[in-house]
């Protein structure tokens, strides 16, 4: 709720107005808060903490939780002069007894003569890129998988496809998390090498979503071909007939791609090309 009246006629800012504290993973959080006194006359203004109540950490069925962050300063107070600044620094823990990936938050309190400036802040309990994002549902996704009229039917052991109307490979994946990239990598089944050097994708996409219930899946189709790049320009070239398996790979939500641990595989079952 934004009280126009209170904006309009206080007498003290607080910047930043918000604190985003990021994983709690490196420990407790330590930012500075600077206090400007628009008035005519020295200022002091009491510093507080406010803590809110914590959710988590199940993506679809999150929890609240009574486990609050501590908070504590530099300083209790601060003298701020006419029409100065002072600063203090808040270093913000998250709660113990909340579980890993779950969120929690709270306000900071500014008090002065005058006027209650209150700051929110958030933050993540652990280690973000430790959560998990292809994760096996009760139906046992990721599937390569084969249409049959208007249902999808695993293929566990492999299947043959003549890439003739439906008759194509679908890869279906469930994510619990969002990801940043999400790469098909064409390899041969007989050793598992790329089918080229360099342009050996059979898809790649951007900025995933996850899924909206936790048996959901998206479907990923393979034509056959793969992504090859002429110039500036993207296209495609045909991959021949034989054995290959596809090698997913997600990216974390935030992950550096230069880091192996911030990327997710799984390896499909043999797919036969086989076209007409």
């Amino acid at each position: 709720m934004l009280r126009i009246d209170r904006a309009i006629l206080a007498t003290t800012s607080v910047t930043p107005g918000k604190l985003a504290l990021g994983e709690s993973q490196a420990g407790p959080a330590t930012r500075t808060l600077t206090i400007q006194n628009d008035t005519g006359s020295e200022q002091t203004y009491t510093l507080g903490h406010s803590p809110a109540l914590a959710t988590g950490a199940n993506t679809f069925t999150p929890s609240f939780f009574d486990a609050f962050a501590t908070a504590s300063f530099s300083s209790p107070a601060v003298v701020v002069p006419a029409g100065g600044t002072g600063t203090v620094d808040v270093t913000i823990t998250a709660p113990a007894g909340l579980p890993d990936h779950g969120l929690y938050g709270g306000y900071i309190t500014v008090t002065g003569a005058t006027d209650t400036i209150r700051v929110p802040y958030s933050g993540f309990k652990g280690d973000y890129q430790s959560i998990q994002a292809i994760v096996p549902t009760p139906n046992g996704f990721p599937w390569l998988a084969k249409a049959v009229g208007a249902s999808y039917v695993n293929q566990p052991a492999g299947a043959t496809y003549t890439l003739q109307g439906d008759d194509v490979p679908f890869l279906l994946v469930h994510f619990d998390h969002q990801v940043t990239r999400f790469v098909a990598e064409i390899r041969n089944a007989s050793n598992g090498q790329p089918v080229h050097p360099v342009f050996h994708d059979a898809f790649e996409e951007e900025f995933l979503p996850r899924n909206s219930t936790a048996a959901g899946f998206f479907a990923f189709v393979w034509d056959g071909t793969r992504l090859h790049s002429n110039g500036n320009k993207l296209k495609t070239k045909e991959v021949p007939d034989g054995q290959y398996i596809l090698v997913l790979k997600a990216l974390k939500a935030l992950g550096d791609e230069n880091n192996p641990a911030h990327w997710e595989t799984w390896t499909s079952p043999v797919i036969t090309l086989d076209r007409p």
